[in-house]
């Protein structure tokens, strides 16, 4: 899953950079667009505090009865009408239709504020003193209710004041997080660029070294160099491709008459003419011994094998061609290095059986694995036996099934039932197989079953003798033969 996720930041890295500048664009606007909110609300604050402090000077006025107050003249009062009014009007540009309650709550006050300097001139007018503290009394209820409604105004205007400043404060936890994201992102891609610019210098630096040394080319070096090329410019699909062509390439080499496509294998012809060398002198030391110590030559000769015969690089090629859907879906890659004409004694059913198993249980053992996966099989004969070594870069074999397998201990439930099965088929004949684990570091790194049979020869009919004769004699020599 963590492999996965990086996958796709690496891959979206350059979308989620531009989000996140455009987030961080938008944020700066809209903090903006609150601060200058709040501006206009505190001084719609201001102004509904002004235009209230003019009523309540004409209504201190009406109370102490100074009539000749200009805070009772009917200039005063229309000034206090018109600065509710501008009131008003600002606050419908500010709020626009968002604060319908508000607006409402503004519009009532304004009413009543009409009302209140309404009584007041009429108890100017007045020449009664009874009617005058009527009114007065009225008028008093009356500035009691502004009050009320004037709190109510100014408390609208705060909870809106604090919804708005917690947003911006939001914003602005926002802002400061996308200030250092936007860097940061900016760093990783400029880390990744500079990384991968690396990654493919090197992988150029080893085909140029390659090329260069003029050795022999080694198949499994070569298929590295360009699928590891491949995967770290996200090309998964032409190195997934590209693993099945090679897979194929190395089984069924190709000439025409446009260009060459054959496997990549390291010539080993050499090495394996001098271990033939030294297997066969070293049969013929045995020999003399044996002879030294009174044994006849003809009782130690092997009999001659008449049983069937098992071509191992067309039970391989058969296996890898089932397999090949599976390995590409698995990205699973299979070099082969197989000695030509190598055939062993046994039936090849069987053999193919074993080699499917084994094939199966290393690419279990490359899924567990976080490496690239790759099976690499090799085959050679030395003297009479032909040696097959199947190696994998998965995780290798846990310590209970090496101990089981080699007969350490006597349970066999950690052995898988495909395994036992393929041992006791290359054991019926007259083989033996061996597991064991690949190691770099001090740390497992693979693991290696290697399957060791004896070489057989496809048998050839030869004319032992020729004899002349008429067909009476010929018949009279058989029958006396078989006698």
């Amino acid at each position: 899953m963590k492999y996965e996720v990086q996958n796709w930041l690496k891959s979206k890295k350059a979308i989620i950079g531009l989000g996140a500048t455009a987030l961080l664009i938008m944020t700066g606007v809209f903090q903006y667009k609150l601060n200058t909110k709040v501006s206009d609300i505190s001084s719609l604050k201001s102004n509904l505090s002004t235009c209230f402090s003019r009523v309540n000077q004409s209504y201190t006025a009406k109370v102490i009865g100074d009539s000749n107050s200009m805070y009772l003249e009917s200039g005063f009062m229309k000034m206090t009408e018109e600065c509710l009014a501008e009131t008003n009007s600002f606050s419908e540009k500010v709020f626009a239709a968002n604060a319908v309650k508000l607006g409402q709550a503004l519009n009532a006050f304004i009413s009543d504020v009409h009302w209140f300097h309404e009584r007041i001139e009429e108890s100017s007018n007045s020449f009664s003193d009874k009617d005058a503290e009527v009114i007065l009394s009225n008028l008093s209820d009356r500035f009691e209710k502004l009050e009320m409604k004037y709190d109510n105004v100014d408390g609208e205007f705060i909870s809106k004041e604090k919804s708005i400043i917690l947003s911006k404060n939001n914003l602005m936890i926002l802002l400061v997080t996308l200030c250092f994201i936007v860097p940061l992102l900016l760093l990783w891609d400029l880390a990744q660029r500079k990384n991968l610019d690396q990654r493919n210098s090197n992988s150029e630096k080893d085909a140029k070294d390659r090329i260069d040394s003029g050795e022999v080319i080694v198949h499994s070096e070569v298929a590295n160099i360009i699928k590891d090329a491949l995967e770290q410019n996200h090309l998964v699909y032409c190195s997934k491709l590209f693993s099945q062509f090679h897979a194929l390439s190395s089984l069924n080499p190709v000439k025409d008459s446009v260009g060459q496509i054959q496997a990549m294998m390291t010539d080993k012809h050499i090495t394996e003419e001098e271990i033939d060398n030294i297997w066969t002198k070293s049969e013929e030391i045995d020999c003399v011994v044996r002879n030294a110590e009174g044994g006849s030559s003809s009782e130690l000769e092997d009999t001659v094998y008449i049983g069937p015969v098992a071509d191992v690089d067309q039970i391989l090629t058969k296996v890898v061609n089932h397999l090949s859907n599976k390995l590409l879906a698995d990205g699973v890659i299979i070099d082969l290095n197989i000695t030509d004409n190598l055939r062993i004694q046994g039936e090849a059913e069987a053999v193919e059986q074993v080699i499917y198993n084994i094939i199966m249980n290393s690419v279990k053992n490359c899924q567990v694995s976080d490496s690239t996966g790759r099976i690499t099989i090799e085959g050679k004969k030395v003297g009479s036996k032909v040696f097959v070594n199947l190696t994998d870069s998965g995780n290798g074999f846990d310590k209970e099934f090496l101990s089981a397998v080699n007969g350490m201990t006597d349970s066999e439930d950690h052995v898988p039932l495909s395994l036992q099965i393929s041992k006791e088929l290359i054991e019926d004949s007259l083989g033996s197989v061996s597991f064991d684990n690949l190691y770099r570091e001090g740390e497992v790194n693979g693991s290696k079953v290697q399957i060791v049979m004896t070489a057989g020869e496809v048998p050839v009919k030869r004319v032992a003798s020729i004899k002349s004769g008429t067909k009476q004699e010929i018949l009279e020599a058989i029958k006396e033969q078989s006698i």
